[in-house]
């Protein structure tokens, strides 16, 4: 049997039952048949690493458990809810990355409930890059970094972002988009660069659940213009795709 992590792995992160205010009201029942979903897509591209920390009893379901495609990683409730989204997600993924025995070398984040379209194209992209230890997408202007999906090396990860959502607050409007901003402003150049591939998603809003745009149409208006923004910039969007 090859070796689970001989293939870059996607990491998704989930939380069925929900610990925060403002989360979009759906049982865990409707997120549980989101996250099986995207669990299950993801499984066609790629190994599978699922994150989820409500303490749902995942074990009455059979394609929850590990297997050749699947890991899944189990952890309680974060006893700080009322910092908010992000800094329960980032918690969770310290804890994962922090204490993982045999960790991948580089890894795709995708938040769970997130159904990626190309995700074979992202994972292309994702794989044959040799330079940058970090893709994210960055908006100068707002100041803020898209925590959504990002493909990031493990020791970059565990050099510069362990213990970085101990600064987030949403009550104080310290998300983790802003705070991690902050903290890739202060990495050298020619770490970080931007994704060359424009996300197609199908998914709604934790806190609107309004959808996100999915036709094809929109999608290749923003390729177009992400190729134009990487002409003048790498490192940063410049639109707001």
């Amino acid at each position: 049997m090859p070796e689970f992590h001989a293939q870059m792995p996607v990491v998704l992160t989930g939380t069925i039952i929900p610990n925060v205010a403002g989360a979009v009201s759906l049982t865990p029942e409707a997120r549980l048949a989101e996250y099986r979903h995207v669990v299950q897509s993801c499984q066609q591209f790629a190994p599978v690493i699922f994150l989820e920390n409500s303490n749902y009893p995942l074990e009455r379901y059979p394609e929850f458990a590990d297997s050749p495609r699947l890991r899944v990683h189990r952890f309680p409730p974060s006893g700080n809810p009322e910092k908010g989204k992000g800094f329960q997600e980032f918690e969770m993924l310290d804890k994962w990355v922090l204490t993982e025995p045999k960790p991948p070398r580089r890894w795709l984040k995708l938040t769970g409930r997130y159904d990626l379209l190309n995700m074979s194209a992202i994972l292309k992209e994702c794989g044959s890059e040799q330079k940058y230890s970090l893709l994210i997408d960055q908006l100068r202007k707002q100041k803020m970094a898209r925590t959504y999906m990002f493909c990031i090396q493990t020791e970059f990860y565990r050099t510069h972002l362990a213990n970085l959502y101990r600064q987030c607050d949403d009550r104080t409007g310290e998300w983790i988009e802003r705070v991690l901003f902050r903290k890739l402003e202060t990495i050298p150049a020619g770490q970080i660069r931007l994704f060359k591939t424009q996300p197609l998603l199908r998914a709604r809003a934790g806190s609107t659940g309004l959808a996100f745009p999915s036709g094809k149409f929109q999608w290749s208006i923003k390729q177009n213009l992400r190729r134009l923004n990487q002409l003048m910039d790498e490192r940063y969007l410049h639109y707001i795709p």
